[in-house]
């Protein structure tokens, strides 16, 4: 699934391949994208435009930042290393 982000002036966020919404108010909005979990900070963030069939939401508010963090793979336990 492709991803993409629009951002106008600060304002208005449209954002494609969104997979799942695990939170959103008017601070911040916190998605898991085909590309990974995103954090969007801001004030006054309001969802104006939800499709779930095309995978797109669109926030518009004041925008302060747009954080990608890395999807974590899960790790080896430590017995399983010792005896490799």
């Amino acid at each position: 699934m492709e991803h993409k982000i629009d951002l106008k002036d600060r304002s208005s966020l449209t954002i494609s391949g969104v997979e799942h919404i695990y939170s959103f108010n008017d601070k911040k909005v916190e998605i898991r994208t085909a590309c990974g979990d995103m954090v969007v900070d801001g004030e006054n963030l309001d969802m104006s435009k939800l499709s779930i069939d095309e995978k797109i939401i669109t926030v518009t508010g004041t925008i302060d930042g747009i954080i990608y963090s890395k999807t974590r793979e899960p790790q080896e336990s430590f017995l399983k290393k010792l005896f490799k």
